[in-house]
Protein backbone atom coordinates (compact mmCIF):
# COMPACT_ATOMS: atom_id res chain seq x y z
CA UNK A 1 0.00 0.00 0.00
CA UNK A 2 2.85 2.32 0.69
CA UNK A 3 4.54 1.85 -2.32
CA UNK A 4 1.60 2.42 -4.47
CA UNK A 5 0.78 5.87 -2.66
CA UNK A 6 3.96 6.47 -3.49
CA UNK A 7 3.83 5.94 -7.14
CA UNK A 8 0.72 7.95 -7.56
CA UNK A 9 2.28 10.90 -5.77
CA UNK A 10 4.98 10.95 -8.61
CA UNK A 11 2.55 10.47 -11.33
CA UNK A 12 0.91 13.33 -9.72
CA UNK A 13 4.13 15.43 -9.58
CA UNK A 14 4.98 14.51 -13.14
CA UNK A 15 1.84 15.45 -14.87
CA UNK A 16 2.43 18.83 -12.74
CA UNK A 17 5.52 19.78 -14.23
CA UNK A 18 4.46 18.99 -17.48
CA UNK A 19 0.75 20.51 -17.46
CA UNK A 20 1.18 24.31 -18.25
CA UNK A 21 -1.41 26.81 -18.62
CA UNK A 22 -4.44 26.21 -20.81
CA UNK A 23 -5.16 27.83 -23.95
CA UNK A 24 -8.50 27.58 -23.67
CA UNK A 25 -10.27 31.36 -23.65
CA UNK A 26 -12.77 30.24 -20.87
CA UNK A 27 -11.47 29.70 -17.78
CA UNK A 28 -14.12 27.54 -16.57
CA UNK A 29 -12.55 24.90 -19.47
CA UNK A 30 -9.26 24.99 -18.07
CA UNK A 31 -8.36 21.37 -16.21
CA UNK A 32 -5.71 19.07 -15.56
CA UNK A 33 -5.57 15.28 -15.57
CA UNK A 34 -4.55 13.90 -12.68
CA UNK A 35 -5.00 9.98 -10.91
CA UNK A 36 -7.80 9.76 -8.47
CA UNK A 37 -6.08 10.24 -5.30
CA UNK A 38 -5.34 6.79 -3.31
CA UNK A 39 -7.52 6.17 -0.16
CA UNK A 40 -6.59 7.59 2.79
CA UNK A 41 -4.68 10.40 1.16
CA UNK A 42 -5.62 13.77 3.13
CA UNK A 43 -3.70 15.86 1.54
CA UNK A 44 -5.58 16.99 -1.38
CA UNK A 45 -9.39 16.70 -0.08
CA UNK A 46 -12.58 15.21 -1.21
CA UNK A 47 -13.05 16.04 -4.73
CA UNK A 48 -14.88 18.87 -5.90
CA UNK A 49 -18.55 18.75 -5.53
CA UNK A 50 -21.40 18.74 -8.46
CA UNK A 51 -21.41 21.86 -10.83
CA UNK A 52 -18.16 21.13 -11.85
CA UNK A 53 -18.00 20.19 -15.37
CA UNK A 54 -15.49 17.24 -16.44
CA UNK A 55 -14.07 17.39 -19.69
CA UNK A 56 -14.89 13.73 -20.38
CA UNK A 57 -18.55 15.25 -20.00
CA UNK A 58 -17.96 17.34 -21.93
CA UNK A 59 -16.87 14.94 -24.96
CA UNK A 60 -19.91 13.27 -23.72
CA UNK A 61 -22.07 16.32 -24.58
CA UNK A 62 -20.81 16.94 -27.83
CA UNK A 63 -21.46 13.55 -28.99
CA UNK A 64 -17.84 12.24 -28.69
CA UNK A 65 -17.93 8.73 -27.70
CA UNK A 66 -14.49 7.90 -25.40
CA UNK A 67 -13.50 5.55 -22.93
CA UNK A 68 -13.45 6.05 -19.38
CA UNK A 69 -10.85 8.21 -18.67
CA UNK A 70 -9.51 9.58 -15.36
CA UNK A 71 -11.47 11.85 -13.18
CA UNK A 72 -11.04 15.65 -14.73
CA UNK A 73 -11.20 18.91 -12.65
CA UNK A 74 -10.47 22.68 -12.73
CA UNK A 75 -7.17 23.20 -11.04
CA UNK A 76 -6.50 24.64 -7.52
CA UNK A 77 -4.39 26.97 -6.64
CA UNK A 78 -1.36 25.55 -4.97
CA UNK A 79 -2.07 22.50 -5.60
CA UNK A 80 1.29 21.38 -7.75
CA UNK A 81 3.52 23.05 -4.83
CA UNK A 82 1.36 20.20 -2.42
CA UNK A 83 2.27 17.29 -4.60
CA UNK A 84 5.96 18.35 -5.05
CA UNK A 85 6.38 18.18 -1.39
CA UNK A 86 4.17 15.19 -1.12
CA UNK A 87 7.42 13.00 -1.76
CA UNK A 88 8.92 13.88 1.31
CA UNK A 89 5.68 13.73 3.60
CA UNK A 90 5.48 10.35 2.11
CA UNK A 91 9.30 10.02 2.97
CA UNK A 92 8.48 10.72 6.53
CA UNK A 93 5.13 8.49 6.81
CA UNK A 94 7.34 5.36 5.12
CA UNK A 95 9.84 5.20 8.66
CA UNK A 96 6.34 6.06 11.17
CA UNK A 97 3.45 7.34 11.95
CA UNK A 98 2.80 10.46 10.32
CA UNK A 99 4.39 13.68 11.79
CA UNK A 100 0.75 15.37 12.52
CA UNK A 101 -0.18 12.17 14.47
CA UNK A 102 2.43 12.17 17.30
CA UNK A 103 1.14 12.72 20.25
CA UNK A 104 2.89 14.75 22.73
CA UNK A 105 4.43 12.43 24.40
CA UNK A 106 5.73 10.74 21.46
CA UNK A 107 6.99 14.28 19.84
CA UNK A 108 8.80 14.70 23.71
CA UNK A 109 10.59 10.93 23.22
CA UNK A 110 11.65 11.95 19.80
CA UNK A 111 13.21 15.18 20.84
CA UNK A 112 14.75 13.42 23.76
CA UNK A 113 17.17 11.08 21.47
CA UNK A 114 20.61 11.11 22.01
CA UNK A 115 22.53 13.62 19.70
CA UNK A 116 25.72 12.89 18.36
CA UNK A 117 28.87 14.52 20.48
CA UNK A 118 31.96 13.75 18.35
CA UNK A 119 32.50 15.39 15.24
CA UNK A 120 31.71 13.10 12.23
CA UNK A 121 35.38 13.27 11.19
CA UNK A 122 37.23 13.94 14.01
CA UNK A 123 41.05 13.79 12.36
CA UNK A 124 39.85 16.34 10.23
CA UNK A 125 38.36 18.26 13.18
CA UNK A 126 41.55 18.10 15.38
CA UNK A 127 43.87 18.84 12.53
CA UNK A 128 41.51 22.38 11.39
CA UNK A 129 41.70 22.95 15.19
CA UNK A 130 45.37 22.65 15.58
CA UNK A 131 45.54 24.65 12.25
CA UNK A 132 44.00 27.57 13.92
CA UNK A 133 45.97 27.23 17.08
CA UNK A 134 49.13 27.63 15.18
CA UNK A 135 47.51 30.61 13.53
CA UNK A 136 46.87 32.66 16.66
CA UNK A 137 50.32 31.83 18.34
CA UNK A 138 51.96 33.09 15.29
CA UNK A 139 49.64 36.20 15.36
CA UNK A 140 50.74 36.81 18.66
CA UNK A 141 54.87 36.80 18.17
CA UNK A 142 53.93 38.48 15.11
CA UNK A 143 52.14 40.96 17.67
CA UNK A 144 54.70 41.13 20.25
CA UNK A 145 57.30 41.96 17.45
CA UNK A 146 55.29 44.41 16.02
CA UNK A 147 54.25 46.28 19.76
CA UNK A 148 56.96 49.28 19.09
CA UNK A 149 55.52 49.67 15.78
CA UNK A 150 51.99 49.16 17.14
CA UNK A 151 52.31 51.42 20.17
CA UNK A 152 53.19 53.99 17.40
CA UNK A 153 50.43 53.42 15.45
CA UNK A 154 47.94 53.91 18.12
CA UNK A 155 49.73 56.89 19.77
CA UNK A 156 49.26 59.05 16.53
CA UNK A 157 46.07 58.02 16.09
CA UNK A 158 44.70 59.13 19.45
CA UNK A 159 47.05 62.08 18.84
CA UNK A 160 45.47 63.05 15.70
CA UNK A 161 41.82 62.51 17.16
CA UNK A 162 43.09 64.52 20.01
CA UNK A 163 43.70 67.35 17.36
CA UNK A 164 40.78 67.11 15.54
CA UNK A 165 38.37 69.15 17.79
CA UNK A 166 40.90 72.25 17.26
CA UNK A 167 40.81 71.39 13.44
CA UNK A 168 36.76 71.56 12.99
CA UNK A 169 36.63 74.72 15.44
CA UNK A 170 38.57 76.12 12.56
CA UNK A 171 36.52 74.91 10.22
CA UNK A 172 33.54 76.62 11.49
CA UNK A 173 35.37 80.01 11.16
CA UNK A 174 34.93 79.39 7.10
CA UNK A 175 39.03 77.94 7.09
CA UNK A 176 39.17 75.22 4.33
CA UNK A 177 40.34 71.73 6.15
CA UNK A 178 43.96 71.32 4.61
CA UNK A 179 44.45 75.36 5.87
CA UNK A 180 43.16 74.10 9.12
CA UNK A 181 45.31 71.34 9.55
CA UNK A 182 48.43 73.39 8.48
CA UNK A 183 47.89 75.45 11.05
CA UNK A 184 47.15 73.22 13.89
CA UNK A 185 50.45 71.51 12.62
CA UNK A 186 52.12 74.50 12.72
CA UNK A 187 51.33 75.28 16.00
CA UNK A 188 51.87 71.99 17.42
CA UNK A 189 55.45 72.05 16.17
CA UNK A 190 56.19 75.56 17.35
CA UNK A 191 55.02 74.33 21.05
CA UNK A 192 57.55 71.26 20.87
CA UNK A 193 60.51 73.20 19.78
CA UNK A 194 59.51 75.74 22.68
CA UNK A 195 59.96 73.06 24.56
CA UNK A 196 62.95 71.67 23.40
CA UNK A 197 64.51 74.80 22.89
CA UNK A 198 63.89 76.08 26.82
CA UNK A 199 62.28 73.33 29.13
CA UNK A 200 64.84 70.40 28.25
CA UNK A 201 67.76 72.08 29.38
CA UNK A 202 65.98 73.88 32.43
CA UNK A 203 65.03 69.71 33.38
CA UNK A 204 68.65 68.74 32.37
CA UNK A 205 69.95 71.05 34.92
CA UNK A 206 67.64 70.00 37.40
CA UNK A 207 68.11 66.69 37.04
CA UNK A 208 72.18 67.25 37.55
CA UNK A 209 71.37 69.35 40.43
CA UNK A 210 69.47 66.37 42.33
CA UNK A 211 72.25 63.92 41.99
CA UNK A 212 74.58 66.25 42.62
CA UNK A 213 72.47 66.99 45.85
CA UNK A 214 71.24 63.83 46.82
CA UNK A 215 74.13 63.26 49.79
CA UNK A 216 72.91 67.13 51.19
CA UNK A 217 69.47 66.19 51.14
CA UNK A 218 70.34 62.55 52.58
CA UNK A 219 71.91 63.70 55.49
CA UNK A 220 69.32 66.86 55.90
CA UNK A 221 66.52 63.86 56.35
CA UNK A 222 68.37 61.84 58.69
CA UNK A 223 67.97 64.94 61.38
CA UNK A 224 64.37 65.44 60.55
CA UNK A 225 61.18 63.70 63.14
CA UNK A 226 59.91 62.40 60.01
CA UNK A 227 62.55 60.23 58.72
CA UNK A 228 63.18 58.74 62.50
CA UNK A 229 59.40 58.12 62.43
CA UNK A 230 59.43 56.44 59.23
CA UNK A 231 62.66 54.18 60.24
CA UNK A 232 60.77 53.31 63.23
CA UNK A 233 57.35 52.39 61.66
CA UNK A 234 59.16 50.20 58.94
CA UNK A 235 61.45 48.46 60.65
CA UNK A 236 64.68 48.58 58.72
CA UNK A 237 67.65 50.84 58.55
CA UNK A 238 66.83 53.24 55.84
CA UNK A 239 70.30 54.95 56.70
CA UNK A 240 72.10 51.84 54.88
CA UNK A 241 69.61 51.40 52.20
CA UNK A 242 69.79 55.18 51.32
CA UNK A 243 72.90 55.16 51.45
CA UNK A 244 73.86 52.66 49.33
CA UNK A 245 71.28 54.60 46.76
CA UNK A 246 72.87 57.47 46.78
CA UNK A 247 76.31 56.41 46.54
CA UNK A 248 74.97 54.55 43.15
CA UNK A 249 73.92 57.84 41.95
CA UNK A 250 76.73 60.52 42.94
CA UNK A 251 77.98 60.97 39.62
CA UNK A 252 76.74 60.96 35.64
CA UNK A 253 78.82 57.60 35.38
CA UNK A 254 77.93 55.60 37.54
CA UNK A 255 74.44 57.10 36.85
CA UNK A 256 75.19 55.93 33.50
CA UNK A 257 76.45 52.57 34.14
CA UNK A 258 73.34 51.11 35.83
CA UNK A 259 71.49 52.26 33.05
CA UNK A 260 73.56 50.07 30.84
CA UNK A 261 76.59 52.29 29.68
CA UNK A 262 76.80 55.04 27.05
CA UNK A 263 76.02 52.81 24.09
CA UNK A 264 73.00 51.81 25.53
CA UNK A 265 71.78 55.26 26.56
CA UNK A 266 72.86 56.21 22.76
CA UNK A 267 70.90 53.56 21.11
CA UNK A 268 67.78 54.59 23.65
CA UNK A 269 68.41 57.70 22.24
CA UNK A 270 68.05 57.38 18.71
CA UNK A 271 65.57 54.96 19.17
CA UNK A 272 63.15 57.45 20.88
CA UNK A 273 63.97 60.47 18.59
CA UNK A 274 63.12 58.08 15.28
CA UNK A 275 59.68 57.33 17.29
CA UNK A 276 59.08 60.69 17.92
CA UNK A 277 59.44 60.99 14.24
CA UNK A 278 57.57 58.36 13.26
CA UNK A 279 54.40 59.54 15.35
CA UNK A 280 54.26 63.10 14.21
CA UNK A 281 54.45 61.88 10.51
CA UNK A 282 51.57 59.57 11.59
CA UNK A 283 49.66 61.99 13.22
CA UNK A 284 49.70 64.56 10.50
CA UNK A 285 48.65 61.87 8.06
CA UNK A 286 45.92 60.56 10.26
CA UNK A 287 44.33 64.58 10.39
CA UNK A 288 44.59 64.88 7.11
CA UNK A 289 42.62 61.74 6.09
CA UNK A 290 40.48 60.77 8.55
CA UNK A 291 36.96 61.62 7.09
CA UNK A 292 38.62 59.51 4.04
CA UNK A 293 39.58 56.55 6.52
CA UNK A 294 35.84 56.94 7.88
CA UNK A 295 34.35 56.62 4.88
CA UNK A 296 35.90 53.85 4.14
CA UNK A 297 35.18 52.06 6.79
CA UNK A 298 31.36 52.53 6.29
CA UNK A 299 32.16 50.90 2.98
CA UNK A 300 33.00 47.71 4.95
CA UNK A 301 29.15 47.76 6.40
CA UNK A 302 25.56 47.10 4.31
CA UNK A 303 24.34 49.96 2.28
CA UNK A 304 21.30 50.09 4.26
CA UNK A 305 23.42 50.41 7.88
CA UNK A 306 25.97 52.94 6.56
CA UNK A 307 23.85 56.03 8.09
CA UNK A 308 23.68 54.31 11.44
CA UNK A 309 27.22 53.03 11.83
CA UNK A 310 28.86 56.49 10.16
CA UNK A 311 26.75 58.26 12.96
CA UNK A 312 28.28 55.92 15.21
CA UNK A 313 31.62 56.40 14.25
CA UNK A 314 31.65 60.23 14.43
CA UNK A 315 30.12 60.01 18.21
CA UNK A 316 33.48 57.72 18.98
CA UNK A 317 36.02 60.00 16.82
CA UNK A 318 34.44 63.34 18.82
CA UNK A 319 34.55 60.98 22.26
CA UNK A 320 37.72 60.25 21.38
CA UNK A 321 38.49 63.55 21.07
CA UNK A 322 37.46 65.01 23.60
CA UNK A 323 38.87 62.74 25.91
CA UNK A 324 42.65 63.69 24.49
CA UNK A 325 42.12 66.94 23.88
CA UNK A 326 40.43 67.44 27.75
CA UNK A 327 42.96 65.41 28.96
CA UNK A 328 46.27 67.03 27.72
CA UNK A 329 44.22 70.48 28.77
CA UNK A 330 43.84 69.09 32.52
CA UNK A 331 47.80 68.03 32.50
CA UNK A 332 48.60 71.77 31.64
CA UNK A 333 47.00 72.72 33.85
CA UNK A 334 47.79 70.92 36.58
CA UNK A 335 51.22 71.28 35.87
CA UNK A 336 50.87 74.86 35.70
CA UNK A 337 49.40 74.77 39.62
CA UNK A 338 52.51 72.20 40.64
CA UNK A 339 55.09 74.35 39.00
CA UNK A 340 53.15 77.64 41.30
CA UNK A 341 53.14 75.54 44.34
CA UNK A 342 56.40 74.28 44.05
CA UNK A 343 58.02 77.67 43.63
CA UNK A 344 56.18 79.34 46.34
CA UNK A 345 57.30 77.02 48.97
CA UNK A 346 61.34 77.32 47.40
CA UNK A 347 61.78 74.20 45.60
CA UNK A 348 64.74 74.05 42.96
CA UNK A 349 63.06 71.44 41.17
CA UNK A 350 60.27 73.09 40.33
CA UNK A 351 60.19 72.25 36.65
CA UNK A 352 61.39 69.21 36.78
CA UNK A 353 58.12 68.56 39.36
CA UNK A 354 56.11 70.37 36.93
CA UNK A 355 56.98 68.23 33.80
CA UNK A 356 56.46 64.58 35.99
CA UNK A 357 52.72 66.14 36.97
CA UNK A 358 51.96 67.12 33.31
CA UNK A 359 52.77 63.44 32.48
CA UNK A 360 51.24 61.57 35.50
CA UNK A 361 47.97 63.55 35.75
CA UNK A 362 47.26 62.55 32.17
CA UNK A 363 45.38 59.77 33.93
CA UNK A 364 42.09 60.39 34.73
CA UNK A 365 41.23 61.04 38.79
CA UNK A 366 43.99 58.15 39.83
CA UNK A 367 46.86 60.46 38.06
CA UNK A 368 46.32 63.19 40.42
CA UNK A 369 46.31 61.07 43.62
CA UNK A 370 49.25 59.23 42.80
CA UNK A 371 51.28 63.14 42.30
CA UNK A 372 49.55 63.94 45.32
CA UNK A 373 51.85 61.53 47.01
CA UNK A 374 54.85 62.17 44.88
CA UNK A 375 54.61 65.78 45.19
CA UNK A 376 54.34 65.89 49.28
CA UNK A 377 57.91 63.50 49.20
CA UNK A 378 59.40 65.81 47.12
CA UNK A 379 58.29 68.94 49.68
CA UNK A 380 59.27 66.98 52.39
CA UNK A 381 62.87 67.56 51.59
CA UNK A 382 62.36 71.42 50.93
CA UNK A 383 60.68 71.15 55.14
CA UNK A 384 57.56 69.81 57.11
CA UNK A 385 55.63 72.63 56.53
CA UNK A 386 56.34 73.06 52.97
CA UNK A 387 55.44 69.53 52.66
CA UNK A 388 51.92 70.52 54.28
CA UNK A 389 51.38 73.67 52.39
CA UNK A 390 51.93 71.94 49.44
CA UNK A 391 49.87 69.39 50.29
CA UNK A 392 46.83 71.46 51.38
CA UNK A 393 47.40 74.06 48.42
CA UNK A 394 47.31 70.72 45.84
CA UNK A 395 43.89 69.06 47.53
CA UNK A 396 42.44 72.32 47.02
CA UNK A 397 43.08 72.31 43.20
CA UNK A 398 42.03 68.59 43.35
CA UNK A 399 38.60 69.70 44.40
CA UNK A 400 38.49 73.02 42.36
CA UNK A 401 39.54 71.00 39.42
CA UNK A 402 36.93 67.65 40.06
CA UNK A 403 33.83 69.86 40.52
CA UNK A 404 34.50 73.19 38.36
CA UNK A 405 37.27 72.54 35.63
CA UNK A 406 36.54 69.06 34.38
CA UNK A 407 33.31 69.25 33.58
CA UNK A 408 33.69 72.61 31.45
CA UNK A 409 36.65 70.74 29.86
CA UNK A 410 35.45 67.60 28.98
CA UNK A 411 31.84 68.65 28.97
CA UNK A 412 31.36 67.01 25.03
CA UNK A 413 33.16 63.65 26.33
CA UNK A 414 30.82 60.46 27.30
CA UNK A 415 30.89 60.48 31.04
CA UNK A 416 32.49 57.25 32.18
CA UNK A 417 32.12 56.22 35.49
CA UNK A 418 34.67 56.66 38.33
CA UNK A 419 34.73 52.78 39.13
CA UNK A 420 35.41 52.20 34.88
CA UNK A 421 37.97 55.01 35.25
CA UNK A 422 39.94 53.16 37.57
CA UNK A 423 39.95 49.62 36.22
CA UNK A 424 40.37 50.34 32.90
CA UNK A 425 43.26 52.40 33.94
CA UNK A 426 44.84 49.75 36.02
CA UNK A 427 44.15 47.07 33.38
CA UNK A 428 45.60 49.19 30.53
CA UNK A 429 48.82 50.51 32.86
CA UNK A 430 49.37 46.18 33.18
CA UNK A 431 49.37 45.74 29.53
CA UNK A 432 50.89 48.73 28.07
CA UNK A 433 52.46 50.58 30.86
CA UNK A 434 51.94 54.45 31.07
CA UNK A 435 50.50 54.47 27.87
CA UNK A 436 48.15 51.47 28.15
CA UNK A 437 46.39 53.57 31.07
CA UNK A 438 45.98 56.74 28.66
CA UNK A 439 44.37 54.79 26.24
CA UNK A 440 42.35 52.31 28.27
CA UNK A 441 39.56 55.53 28.86
CA UNK A 442 38.61 56.29 25.51
CA UNK A 443 38.40 52.40 24.60
CA UNK A 444 35.98 52.22 27.74
CA UNK A 445 34.27 55.67 26.59
CA UNK A 446 34.14 54.25 22.95
CA UNK A 447 32.85 50.86 24.69
CA UNK A 448 29.95 52.43 26.51
CA UNK A 449 28.78 54.32 23.27
CA UNK A 450 28.20 51.33 21.39
CA UNK A 451 26.44 49.72 24.63
CA UNK A 452 24.07 52.65 24.88
CA UNK A 453 23.48 53.12 21.27
CA UNK A 454 23.05 49.92 19.84
CA UNK A 455 23.00 47.00 22.90
CA UNK A 456 20.61 48.34 24.67
CA UNK A 457 17.89 50.14 21.63
CA UNK A 458 18.22 46.38 20.51
CA UNK A 459 17.24 44.85 23.67
CA UNK A 460 14.66 47.30 24.87
CA UNK A 461 12.64 46.75 21.05
CA UNK A 462 12.59 43.01 22.60
CA UNK A 463 8.87 43.30 24.19
CA UNK A 464 7.43 40.04 23.38
CA UNK A 465 9.10 37.14 25.48
CA UNK A 466 9.83 33.96 23.12
CA UNK A 467 8.36 31.10 22.79
CA UNK A 468 10.20 28.22 24.19
CA UNK A 469 6.89 25.83 23.62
Amino acid sequence: MMLASTSSIQNRESRCRASGPSKNTDSRMAARVFMAPPAGDRRRGPPPGGGILTLGGLRAQAGHPRRASPVTRPRRPGYCAGVSSAQGDQEQTAVGADIGDETPAQRASRSSRPRRILPAAPLRSGFLVSIGVLLAIALALVFVSLSSVLMSLFLALFIALGLDPAVRQLQRTGMKRPWAITTVAVVVLALAVVIVLVLVPNMVKQFVHIIESAPEWYAHAQTTDWFQNIESALGVDLDAVIAQGVASITSISSFLAISGGVLKAAGGIVAGISSTVLVVVLTLYFIASLETMKRALATLVPQYRRKTFSDLTDQITASVGGFVAGGVTLSAINAAVVLVLQLAIGSNIALLLAIGAFFITLVPMIGSMIYLVVGTVAALFVGPWQAVIFLVGYLVYIQIEAYYVTPRVMGKAVAVPGILVIIGAMTGAALMGLLGALVAIPITASVLIIIRQVTIPAQDAKTIAPDVG
